[in-house]
């Protein structure tokens, strides 16, 4: 009991604090001055100051201050006090500013109904469930629109120009007075490409600072072991020898290099520059490709790189944005000798996208795709609910092979739809580039708006002809463009998000509020139980999960067959085939994903007939509301089935294949010259086929129980109106 109560406490404090921050909000929206509100409200102006600080979260005192500001003319001060007196049973109080805020005053009603009619255990079952089942369905959409914490995320290929966008549309830019050239003011580090090793945070802090996330220790050694291996092979190889030679990428490179202090030197030697390369003296002192790793691991010291916070100090004498760039730097580039290889970088910036009004965000500058797109770094970004996704791609080739082939993925793999705000193309023209293009006659566009209006068509119709459609494409030249519009765009993105979610709220609502007003008719007790029960004679002639239309690991021999670069594969084939380029485990799962869409897919075409037909029986209007529900557990389904098929087939699979000698097999055949993927593919395909053929059989079993747990048994259970269903089956489905 003191636990709960002293949770009740901190809840109190915590809301008595918003409430507080809130006061100055007001005050400055009003125009009043501290003295002003404060001799209104009868209080001493330092403890007014307080209270805008949130030092002071005294309700009585609270009240009266906003009492004074009502007073004094302010309708939003008005409209705090009532909503500070509202009482929220069901929904975790929201922000005033909350933008859906009106939408979760309504959802908070109709829950209060809600639980007023199902107290009432006289209400016959058929309204009491589709009303337990309306209260589970609005507690999760007024959660998700309760936070306003949202993550952009920008994909891209490396060199593409994603982290000098990033840096012009938010501001991410030393003074212009500190570059001679506009384009060369970004904090991100920016290049040609292979220049960020890691994924980067951006996010609003208290002061300007740098977060680290370290890599795992076993993921640092795989590193430096391909770096050392890459190394040593070159440094042995022969005369004449067309064997392929192991690389390592330039940002993983120039890390290693830092962090161990083998990093090449320059000379001019007749005015032309010449290095000379340390390693080259560590691997002739080293007997074996074993010590020289040994060597460089000892070097680098990993255990005395241990400070993962850095936070500006105002005694630099340098702006904050110059101090953050030059850090960023020397931990992009290794140069720090306490700190670790990151796995993530956080920038902290103070009232970072303050432009996005109440939403708490955080920008995701993913690491940029060299070879194989569908990673699974990116696979939780795009599935995360919560994430604005933009897809980043060069002005000529929008939309490139790497956004068509994420956009396939999210289609073909868990049937994302487009029109959701949860996607987006943004073009990079460069210079010029826009006022290139050709119009219908063959002339070039006056203007850039023009070309880009142009370009947007064409990337429209290529999409359109891929059955793409709906995806929006924006376009942002960093040296001519206003950041402003993008900014625009991007957010129109996040509230088309919540959008979708609050439109749906009101359904819900409105579905609720209409069985409620009309319980007492008893033909829609009966219109209810007619659907149920040609829901159930439907199940029952079309219960079944269609055959297998292909193999997981189909995908696995396909992406292998079209991998871009042989190192890929080769550090894929060095760690058991689970590396951040190259998942093997990944890819069997996206294939059984797919595989489950296909089989599924007749099924869902029949349900969404049946459910069509339902609401075209004028004798079901009454029922309007239980079919429609019928059509949005059937939706929910497929994406929990097509989610659960992939993460059960990499369970099945992960831990045979990456303990399995077969990698042995095929990290030896790197050397062995060309047709180094055709080797890797045969030895999986024989893997699969022959080795362990029983995990087929096993996946298929599985699947088949997902399917009736998902997607059969949540439908049937819409079916059995005529008895209480089994507690929390509502709250947890």
């Amino acid at each position: 009991m003191e636990d709960i109560l002293a949770a009740e406490v901190v809840v109190i404090d915590m809301q008595n604090t918003r409430t507080a921050g809130a006061v100055a909000r007001l005050r400055s929206a009003l125009g009043a001055t501290q003295s002003d509100v404060a001799k209104k409200a009868g209080v001493d102006q330092s403890r007014l100051s307080r209270v805008e600080t949130g030092e002071v979260v005294a309700p009585d005192e609270i009240r009266r201050v906003l009492e004074a500001l009502a007073t004094l003319g302010s309708k939003e001060a008005v409209d705090f006090l009532r909503f500070m007196d509202r009482e929220w049973r069901f929904i975790e109080p929201p922000s005033y500013w909350n933008p859906e805020r009106a939408s979760l005053e309504i959802a908070e009603e109709t829950l209060e109904k809600i639980e007023a009619f199902l107290g009432d255990e006289e209400q016959p079952w058929p309204l009491r469930r589709q009303l337990a089942r309306r209260k589970g369905d609005l507690l999760r959409a007024s959660g998700f629109l309760t936070r306003l914490k949202h993550n952009i995320a920008f994909i891209g290929d490396i060199g593409v120009g994603k982290s000098t966008a990033i840096s012009f549309i938010f501001d991410l830019l030393v003074p212009a007075k500190a570059e001679d050239r506009n384009i060369n003011r970004p904090v991100l580090e920016t290049g040609a490409g292979g220049t960020t090793i890691c994924e980067v945070h951006i996010e609003s802090g208290p002061e300007f600072g740098l977060s680290v996330t370290a890599m795992d220790a076993a993921d640092l050694t795989d590193l430096v072991a391909d770096f050392c291996a890459a190394k040593w092979a070159m440094a042995h190889r022969k005369e004449g020898d067309k064997a392929e030679t192991p690389q390592v990428s330039r940002e993983v490179e120039r890390a290693i290099r830092n962090m161990s202090g083998l990093v090449r030197k320059r000379t001019m030697v007749d005015g032309k520059p010449q290095y000379s390369d340390p390693i080259h003296e560590v691997i002739a002192d080293c007997k074996g490709e074993d010590e020289f790793r040994a060597r460089v691991l000892g070097i680098m010291k990993l255990d005395e790189r241990t400070t993962t916070e850095i936070w500006y100090e105002s005694g630099t004498r340098k702006y904050p944005s110059e101090w953050m760039r030059e850090t960023f730097r020397a931990v992009n580039n290794g140069r720090m000798s306490d700190v670790p290889m990151p796995r993530s970088i956080g920038l902290i910036v103070p009232d970072f996208g303050k432009s996005f009004g109440e939403f708490e965000i955080t920008v995701v500058d993913t690491k940029g795709v060299e070879d194989v797109a569908v990673r699974e770094d990116l696979d939780h970004r795009l599935k995360d609910p919560r994430t604005a996704v933009v897809l980043c791609c060069r002005f000529e080739s929008a939309p490139d092979t790497t956004s068509q082939a994420l956009l396939q993925h999210m289609k073909q793999t868990f049937s994302e739809r487009f029109d959701t705000g949860k996607i987006a193309i943004l073009s990079l023209p460069r210079s010029g580039e826009a006022l290139e293009v050709n119009s219908d006659t063959g002339e070039r566009v006056l203007n850039e708006e023009e070309g880009y209006a142009l370009k947007g068509e064409e990337v429209t119709n290529k999409l359109n002809s891929q059955d793409l459609s709906d995806v929006p494409v924006f376009f942002f030249n960093v040296e001519s463009d206003t950041a402003g519009q993008v900014r625009a765009d991007l957010f129109g993105q996040l509230s088309r998000m919540r959008e979708t979610v609050s439109e749906r709220l009101f359904d819900l609502c409105d579905a609720a509020t209409e069985i409620i007003e009309n319980h007492e008719k008893h033909a829609v007790t009966a219109a209810i139980e007619e659907v149920a029960r040609r829901l159930n004679t439907f199940l029952r002639g079309n219960g079944k999960l269609g055959a297998r239309e292909r193999h997981a690991y189909e995908e696995v021999l396909s992406t292998v067959r079209g991998v871009r670069y042989a190192s890929t594969l080769w550090a894929a084939t060095r760690r058991n085939g689970e590396y951040y380029g190259l998942n093997i485990v990944h890819q069997i799962g996206v294939g059984a994903a797919r595989d489950a869409r296909l089989r599924s897919r007749d099924w869902f075409t029949k349900i969404e007939g049946h459910v069509n037909e339902l609401k075209a029986d004028e004798d079901l209007v009454l029922a309007k509301h239980s079919v429609d529900q019928i059509g949005a557990v059937a939706e929910a389904s497929r994406r929990s089935f097509l989610d659960g098929a992939q993460r059960i087939a990499m369970e099945i699979y992960r831990e045979p294949l990456t303990q399995d000698p077969v990698w042995n097999d095929c990290a030896s055949e790197w050397g062995k010259g060309p047709g180094f993927k055709n080797r890797i593919e045969e030895h999986l395909s024989n893997w699969f086929d022959n080795t362990r053929p029983d995990l087929k059989e096993t996946l298929d079993e599985r699947l088949n129980a997902l399917w009736e747990r998902t997607v059969v048994v949540p439908l049937m259970q819409l079916t059995e109106e005529h008895e209480p269903e089994p507690e929390g089956s509502v709250e947890n489905g």
